[in-house]
């Protein structure tokens, strides 16, 4: 899917017996199979978008969406639903509302909104984003967003505590496409570019900047003997000007949970839920 196709794309009492379905109106799709046995946490991280929230019940992380009707479904079905084959799954997007671990709930899911600031292209996707995250704020002390999409070098991630949104950033294709807040202490530890204060064109710009005189020094580097790996590895030490899905994931153990080691902790098996995406703020 090429940047244009993904962004054009995006604009962009529960129990066994409650089903999820369409909302009024909508042609109903093949509902996926959901297999409700307990099972262990399965890993997660790339090419795909999920809300933390700091919480130990699920439902009411979903009743806070106001996405009205879920059935259970454990993490691999879930997991699996939240994940397209292709586009042509836009029509029926599932997100799934995991069990709790460590403390927090994660809601995953390909199609979800994110960040772009009111003045951006694509600003409808971030006024539905705003609008699930400040549902989510409203009633959870820490509430978090990430999301990663390689083929056009996608990445966001934002933090609200206590009601009030600390930080919000998302990057795609050489362009910001939001930048608010401050620069957080974990993203500084991880040596992004610190863009405090800039708009998101200034915030492009200085990325650009750092790239060029990365590769600069990179280029210097190779020319006194240094193989090209050595070479990037060195500058890296000092900052980096794209972050990376990898970075995502690792800002995101820093703040609440990685999803990608998962299986290799300690956690009950659980069942999750799962529910579509309403249209209304779908990508």
């Amino acid at each position: 899917m090429r940047r244009r196709d993904f962004l054009q794309a995006a604009g962009g009492a529960l129990g066994a017996s409650v089903i999820a379905s369409p909302a009024r109106g909508e042609r109903a799709a093949a509902m996926p199979s959901f297999d409700q046995t307990p099972d262990k946490p399965q890993p997660f991280g790339y090419k795909v978008s999920w809300f933390a929230v700091k919480t130990s019940d699920p439902a009411s992380v979903l009743d806070a969406l106001e996405f009205e009707e879920a059935t259970p479904a454990n993490w691999a079905s879930g997991l699996a639903a939240a994940y397209p084959i292709g586009a042509s799954q836009r029509s029926d997007s599932w997100v799934f509302v995991s069990p709790p671990v460590s403390g927090w709930v994660l809601v995953v899911g390909f199609w979800l909104p994110y960040p772009v600031a009111p003045t951006g292209p694509h600003h409808e996707i971030g006024r539905k984003f705003d609008l699930l995250f400040s549902r989510l704020m409203k009633r959870f002390d820490d509430v978090q967003f990430f999301g990663s999409y390689r083929v056009v070098d996608f990445t966001a991630w934002a933090r609200a505590l206590k009601g009030k949104a600390m930080r919000i950033f998302a990057y795609a294709d050489g362009e910001v496409s939001a930048n608010v807040g401050e620069q957080t202490p974990e993203e500084a530890k991880l040596r992004f570019a610190n863009l405090t204060g800039l708009s998101p064109p200034d915030a492009s710009d200085k990325i650009l900047k750092i790239a060029e005189e990365q590769e600069a020094e990179e280029d210097a580097l190779v020319a006194r003997g240094l193989s090209r790996q050595e070479a990037l590895a060195r500058v890296r030490e000092n900052g980096r000007a794209f972050p990376d899905e990898e970075d995502v994931v690792e800002l995101a153990a820093m703040w609440s949970i990685d999803p990608m080691r998962l299986p290799n902790e300690e956690h009950l098996r659980g069942v999750g839920l799962v529910a579509r995406l309403p249209k209304n703020v779908m990508q």
